[in-house]
Protein backbone atom coordinates (compact mmCIF):
# COMPACT_ATOMS: atom_id res chain seq x y z
CA UNK A 1 0.00 0.00 0.00
CA UNK A 2 1.38 3.40 -0.93
CA UNK A 3 0.28 6.76 0.45
CA UNK A 4 1.34 10.37 0.15
CA UNK A 5 1.62 13.01 2.82
CA UNK A 6 2.07 16.72 3.05
CA UNK A 7 4.35 16.46 6.10
CA UNK A 8 7.13 18.32 4.29
CA UNK A 9 4.81 21.26 3.67
CA UNK A 10 3.52 21.19 7.24
CA UNK A 11 7.05 21.20 8.65
CA UNK A 12 8.02 24.06 6.35
CA UNK A 13 4.98 26.09 7.45
CA UNK A 14 5.70 25.33 11.11
CA UNK A 15 9.33 26.42 10.73
CA UNK A 16 8.17 29.66 9.12
CA UNK A 17 5.79 30.23 12.03
CA UNK A 18 8.62 29.71 14.51
CA UNK A 19 10.73 32.27 12.67
CA UNK A 20 7.90 34.80 12.94
CA UNK A 21 7.41 34.13 16.66
CA UNK A 22 11.16 34.32 17.35
CA UNK A 23 11.48 37.59 15.43
CA UNK A 24 11.20 40.36 18.06
CA UNK A 25 9.97 42.80 15.43
CA UNK A 26 6.78 40.83 14.79
CA UNK A 27 5.24 41.38 18.21
CA UNK A 28 7.03 44.59 19.23
CA UNK A 29 5.82 46.39 16.10
CA UNK A 30 2.20 45.51 16.92
CA UNK A 31 2.68 46.66 20.50
CA UNK A 32 4.32 49.95 19.49
CA UNK A 33 1.57 50.64 16.94
CA UNK A 34 -1.06 50.12 19.64
CA UNK A 35 0.72 52.22 22.27
CA UNK A 36 1.53 55.24 20.10
CA UNK A 37 -2.00 56.70 19.98
CA UNK A 38 -2.53 55.88 23.66
CA UNK A 39 0.61 57.78 24.68
CA UNK A 40 -0.14 60.66 22.32
CA UNK A 41 -3.60 61.12 23.85
CA UNK A 42 -2.36 60.75 27.43
CA UNK A 43 0.41 63.31 27.02
CA UNK A 44 -0.91 65.80 24.46
CA UNK A 45 -4.65 65.74 25.18
CA UNK A 46 -5.06 64.61 28.78
CA UNK A 47 -1.79 66.14 30.07
CA UNK A 48 -0.85 63.11 32.19
CA UNK A 49 2.53 61.77 33.29
CA UNK A 50 3.49 58.11 33.44
CA UNK A 51 2.21 57.83 37.00
CA UNK A 52 -1.20 59.23 35.98
CA UNK A 53 -0.73 62.62 37.65
CA UNK A 54 -1.00 65.93 35.80
CA UNK A 55 2.15 66.95 33.95
CA UNK A 56 1.97 70.41 35.48
CA UNK A 57 0.63 73.91 34.97
CA UNK A 58 1.69 76.59 32.53
CA UNK A 59 2.82 79.94 33.88
CA UNK A 60 0.62 82.96 33.22
CA UNK A 61 3.21 84.43 30.86
CA UNK A 62 3.38 81.21 28.82
CA UNK A 63 -0.43 81.08 28.64
CA UNK A 64 -0.29 84.31 26.63
CA UNK A 65 2.01 82.61 24.13
CA UNK A 66 -0.34 79.64 23.91
CA UNK A 67 -3.32 81.91 23.29
CA UNK A 68 -1.50 83.48 20.31
CA UNK A 69 -1.48 79.94 18.85
CA UNK A 70 -5.21 79.47 19.63
CA UNK A 71 -4.41 76.80 22.23
CA UNK A 72 -7.01 77.90 24.77
CA UNK A 73 -6.89 79.22 28.32
CA UNK A 74 -6.25 75.94 30.20
CA UNK A 75 -3.23 76.01 32.52
CA UNK A 76 -2.77 72.22 32.33
CA UNK A 77 0.44 71.25 30.52
CA UNK A 78 -0.30 69.14 27.45
CA UNK A 79 3.11 69.56 25.81
CA UNK A 80 1.60 70.91 22.64
CA UNK A 81 1.95 74.34 21.11
CA UNK A 82 2.72 73.90 17.40
CA UNK A 83 1.98 70.14 17.38
CA UNK A 84 5.48 69.53 16.02
CA UNK A 85 6.37 67.15 18.86
CA UNK A 86 3.31 64.91 18.74
CA UNK A 87 3.41 64.85 14.94
CA UNK A 88 7.05 63.71 14.97
CA UNK A 89 6.40 60.41 16.77
CA UNK A 90 7.56 57.43 14.77
CA UNK A 91 8.22 53.74 15.10
CA UNK A 92 11.86 52.75 14.86
CA UNK A 93 13.59 49.40 14.71
CA UNK A 94 16.20 49.30 17.48
CA UNK A 95 17.81 45.89 17.07
CA UNK A 96 15.58 44.22 19.66
CA UNK A 97 12.34 45.07 17.90
CA UNK A 98 10.45 48.32 17.54
CA UNK A 99 10.28 51.31 19.80
CA UNK A 100 8.43 54.63 19.77
CA UNK A 101 10.69 57.55 18.99
CA UNK A 102 10.69 60.95 17.35
CA UNK A 103 11.88 61.93 13.91
CA UNK A 104 13.68 65.19 14.68
CA UNK A 105 16.46 66.31 17.01
CA UNK A 106 14.25 69.25 18.02
CA UNK A 107 11.62 66.83 19.30
CA UNK A 108 14.25 64.85 21.20
CA UNK A 109 15.35 68.09 22.85
CA UNK A 110 11.75 69.00 23.74
CA UNK A 111 11.24 65.60 25.39
CA UNK A 112 14.47 66.00 27.33
CA UNK A 113 13.44 69.46 28.56
CA UNK A 114 9.90 68.35 29.42
CA UNK A 115 11.10 65.41 31.51
CA UNK A 116 13.84 67.49 33.11
CA UNK A 117 11.22 69.98 34.25
CA UNK A 118 8.19 67.78 34.98
CA UNK A 119 9.54 64.26 35.60
CA UNK A 120 8.69 60.97 33.90
CA UNK A 121 6.21 61.68 31.13
CA UNK A 122 7.23 59.23 28.43
CA UNK A 123 7.43 56.01 30.42
CA UNK A 124 4.49 53.65 30.10
CA UNK A 125 1.58 53.84 32.53
CA UNK A 126 0.30 50.68 34.17
CA UNK A 127 -2.64 50.77 31.76
CA UNK A 128 -0.34 51.09 28.76
CA UNK A 129 1.73 48.16 30.04
CA UNK A 130 -1.47 46.12 30.22
CA UNK A 131 -2.36 47.11 26.66
CA UNK A 132 1.12 46.02 25.58
CA UNK A 133 0.62 42.60 27.18
CA UNK A 134 -2.78 42.14 25.58
CA UNK A 135 -1.58 43.18 22.11
CA UNK A 136 1.50 40.94 22.41
CA UNK A 137 -0.65 37.97 23.40
CA UNK A 138 -3.19 38.67 20.64
CA UNK A 139 -0.44 39.01 18.04
CA UNK A 140 1.13 35.75 19.19
CA UNK A 141 -2.25 34.02 19.02
CA UNK A 142 -2.84 35.37 15.50
CA UNK A 143 0.54 33.99 14.41
CA UNK A 144 -0.49 30.53 15.60
CA UNK A 145 -3.69 30.51 13.51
Amino acid sequence: MEFTTNIGFVIQEFNQLLLEVENPETISRSVALALLPEMRKRIHVDGKKSDGSKIGEYSNSYLKTRQRFNRGPSKEVVASLTRQLENSYTLAADGDGYTIGVSTPESEEKIFRLEERYGNIYGLTEGEKEIAKIVAADTFTELLK
